[in-house]
């Protein structure tokens, strides 16, 4: 296959530019071939077989791959610094370090709901972030609704629901939120939480009844999730309005989806790493530690996430990173309502990703270069910008080595989270350099901060 690309690629390029790498397994649309590119003014400039000329930095990428940075489409984060929780700066170095360069933020601290408050989250990922970044709006229907022409004049798009409030809606406002949100380019996504759904009778009761971790599940059935698809996507169809369905964790819903890709509607989903990784019975060692929104389900629908990925029908695999410390997490053994949901996930998304799919052969590089850079970019607009190795791309690179065998360390890991689930597990396919516009931000896990480096994205 090689010799296909000879043509396209091979030639001599007569300037000398800032970056060139050589030697390396690069992850093109068309597939992987053995090349090199050159990097000029944040952009790739040249990619060839062989004959670049030399640049003022060079890097030999002999038995390396080189993909296009990872696009993080679910990061929770804080804009403002605390003593205990991630800023920008904190997440935007694990990012670094697991070959992700450009996140899109879900903030904890409610710093989206007006056009106000995401001028003061823009302000701080610039200041603070290290890696390009992009944030959702989230209100409610009516606050998003008033403010939709404000926020999207801002750069953001996309605007989020929760679960519960989707559940709760009828079924008129949220076609009339659609038909706001449509004409102006955006973009409806669904957030895991279930907020107001704890305050059901049946659920308080539930919770006054059992402590333990499996009863979180028992208040989050699948047939909630999977009405919550249909609901959606049924006022996607009558409205024409874009949506992203996140997280999908249920074989039933990825069948929701599928049934309405079908009809050739603007929609499209994701899921998580955690959801691919553990289920439920795993709860059984680790407790609240896999409390997660929605909760972890069983081995089938685990299974039928990794068939949907294979087949497209869910695009693309974020982290869902929630940087929630040990201490806290500890409480829920004796009362699982205490504990906040989530798990750190930021630095270890790509790593676990490949040895799950690659190296257990489930998906080829390819398959996961197009869940994790080119859907997601594609999805959010920023392709062809970003999400491909392609001339006139932002030079946003990862190296990945695949002979290099890592055991995951939780003490050595760069989240504030002072844990992780997947603490002990040896990977092949560590990111060893990540690239952003063409400034070498880590290499050989060494974190080489450029300080308000990161851009903000329109998305």
């Amino acid at each position: 296959m090689q010799g296909a690309y000879k043509a396209k690629y091979d030639h001599l390029v007569n300037c000398l530019s800032e970056l060139v790498i050589r030697n390396a397994r690069l992850v093109l649309p068309e597939g992987v071939i053995r090349g090199e590119l050159s990097v000029e003014k944040g952009k790739i400039q040249e990619i060839a077989v062989s004959g670049l000329e030399k640049g003022d930095t060079e890097i030999d990428a002999r038995g390396k791959i080189i993909m296009p940075g990872v696009i993080d489409t679910c990061v929770h984060i804080r804009a403002r610094r605390s003593s205990y929780r991630e800023d920008f700066h904190d997440c935007s170095v694990a990012a670094i370090a697991g070959g992700i360069t450009t996140i899109i933020a879900m903030p904890l601290d409610q710093t989206t709901q007006t056009p106000k408050t995401i001028q003061n989250l823009i302000r701080a990922g610039q200041k603070n972030s290290l890696v390009d970044f992009a944030t959702y709006a989230s209100d409610t229907e009516e606050g998003l609704a008033k403010n939709a022409l404000k926020i999207t004049s801002l750069g953001v798009k996309s605007f989020m629901i929760p679960m519960w409030r989707v559940i709760n809606a009828e079924r008129g406002e949220l076609e009339q939120l659609m038909r706001t949100v449509k004409p102006l380019d955006g973009m409806i996504t669904t957030d895991a939480r279930f907020g107001e759904m704890d305050q059901d009778e049946k659920m308080i009761k539930l919770q006054k009844l059992r402590k333990d971790p499996s009863a979180h599940a028992e208040t989050r059935p699948e047939e909630i999730e999977e009405k919550i698809a249909r609901k959606v996507m049924e006022a996607s169809g009558h409205t024409k309005c874009r949506v992203h369905f996140f997280p999908v964790t249920t074989k039933k819903t990825s069948e929701v989806v599928l049934e309405f890709k079908k009809k050739k509607l603007k929609v499209s989903s994701g899921t998580c790493l955690h959801f691919l990784t553990f289920t439920k019975k795993d709860m059984e060692k680790f407790g609240p530690f896999l409390k997660v929104e929605p909760p972890l389900r069983t081995n089938e629908d685990r299974m039928a996430l990794w068939k949907a990925l294979e087949e497209g029908t869910i695009d693309t695999v974020a982290s869902g990173h929630t940087p929630v410390f040990r201490d806290e997490k500890e409480e829920g053994w004796k009362n699982i309502w205490k504990v906040p949901s989530g798990i750190p996930g930021l630095e270890t998304l790509l790593p676990v990703m490949l040895k799950n799919s690659v190296t257990a052969g489930r998906l080829t590089l390819e398959n996961v270069v197009n869940i994790l850079c080119t859907k997601p970019a594609q999805i959010f607009g920023l392709y062809p910008r970003k999400g491909i190795i392609s001339k006139g791309s932002d030079a946003d690179l990862v190296m990945v080595d695949f002979q290099k065998e890592t055991t995951v360390n939780a003490g050595k890991l760069h989240s504030a989270a002072d844990w992780t689930p997947y603490d002990g597990l040896k990977l092949k396919g560590t990111p060893t350099m990540t690239i952003s516009r063409g400034t070498i931000l880590m290499e050989d896990g060494e974190i080489i901060e450029k300080l308000g480096h990161g851009q903000f994205l329109a998305v």
